[in-house]
């Protein structure tokens, strides 16, 4: 009888916690996003401040820099609507 009522004791303390074992906690945009991001834009400062076009190389690594901004903002837009991230 004893065993029985720990069982059940167990039971109904696991049971209401299991629902919330299912879903991962939402997490903040993690601190290598933010510093891939800062980085990125260091980057498109000083390209965009570089002097000369290069051959035209400045102005496509440019588009490569904005690209690579717009990708990390659409990461993060995927990630809040599918709860990964805040």
């Amino acid at each position: 009888m004893k065993i029985a009522t720990l069982i059940l004791l167990a039971l109904m303390i696991m049971l209401p916690t299991l629902p919330s074992l299912s879903n991962p906690p939402q997490r903040d945009s993690p601190a290598e996003l933010e510093s891939a991001r800062k980085q990125l834009q260091g980057a498109r400062y000083n390209l965009d401040r570089a002097g000369s076009d290069w051959g035209g190389h400045r102005a496509e690594a440019l588009k490569h820099v904005d690209e690579a901004l717009r990708e990390l903002g659409a990461a993060e837009k995927w990630a809040r609507e599918h709860h990964e991230i805040r």
